[in-house]
This record gives C-alpha cells, structure tokens and sequence, in this order.
C-alpha cells in the first residue's frame, strides 16, 4: 500500500475514498478509526492517510488529482425543475373529533 493522499477532515477522507471506490480503486484510510473516536488526536497521528495497492498507485492519484480539479463539478447556473407531485392534495383538510 502506498499513501496517495492525507486530509484533515476525517468525513473529506471518507468521501473520497468511497469515491475512488466506486471508480474500481480498492483505497484504504489509516487512522480514520482513531480520529472518528477522538478528533483530537487526528493532528497527532498524522491526519487520515488514504493509500491504495502498488499497482493503482499511477491511476488513483490521476483520478484523485481530476476530481481536485474540479473534472465533475456541477455547474451552478443549471436550473434543475421540481418533480411532479404524485397525486394532488386536497384545497382544504378539516380536521374533526368523532
């Protein structure tokens, strides 16, 4: 395993390394554990390192490096419509005590 990456927000740590999951990567997060008991000892260990096998070292710290850069923002101009509501809901609902 080779350290591609270190990141000082446990929860960013996780975010990426499921990331890079999802891509095929088999990453893996040291110190993630410790931190998520104890924050405070994050600084001591190091911050979260995040590694993966010698063989996707080349291909993880690319993909790594075009999801830094921004490869799959999303563009805030896009205006995204509403879902359409499944039913309609009454103009008026009384509420009684029988």
């Amino acid at each position: 395993m080779i350290e591609i990456a270190r990141f000082a927000d446990v929860y960013e740590a996780e975010i990426v390394a499921s990331r890079l999951r999802a891509d095929g990567f088999t990453p893996t997060l040291g110190g993630a554990e410790h931190a998520k008991a104890d924050p405070l000892i994050l600084q001591a260990l190091g911050w979260v390192r995040l590694s993966v096998p010698d063989g996707e070292v080349i291909a993880a710290t690319a993909r790594l490096a075009a999801l830094r850069a921004g490869a799959e923002a999303i563009d805030a101009d896009v205006e995204l419509e509403p879902a359409a509501p499944d039913r309609a809901l009454p103009a008026k609902v009384t509420l009684g005590a029988a």
